[in-house]
């Protein structure tokens, strides 16, 4: 099997509550695709080893700041190891978007904290 990326994906309660919170405080465009999946911790790349031990285990993440873009919307996120240079989770995307746009968000508002719980995990193509 072909690892896809390493992540913290979030459970249903988060993932639909961080949807629903940016819903009601941002105008998504009509017709964009939500997400609000994952923080990739390495795209290609398994956990890194020294937290390979956090498999399967929850951990909590705090989303601060909403961004945006022509491309995507996404929430910066802390809590847990990411090796991209801003964490986040991809929350919505044009319909014919990619989710790698949120790594090109340069403007960021900062908002309540968000707690949000999700599972570290390597996501393997089928």
């Amino acid at each position: 099997m072909k690892l896809l990326y390493s992540a913290v994906v979030l459970d249903d309660e988060s993932r639909e509550g961080l949807i629903d919170f940016v819903d009601l405080v941002f105008a998504v465009p009509y017709g964009w695709k939500r997400i609000g999946h994952h923080m990739t911790i390495g795209f290609k790349q398994p956990v890194p080893e020294h937290l390979r031990h956090d498999i399967g285990k929850p951990v909590q993440l705090i989303a601060s700041h909403l961004g945006f873009s022509k491309d995507a919307i996404a929430v910066k996120v802390s809590g847990y190891h990411s090796n991209n240079d801003t964490p986040h989770i991809t929350v919505a995307i044009p319909k014919d978007g990619k989710p790698f746009n949120s790594n090109l968000i340069t403007s960021w508002i900062p908002m309540d904290n968000v707690p949000l719980t999700g599972t570290v995990t390597e996501v393997y193509a089928q």
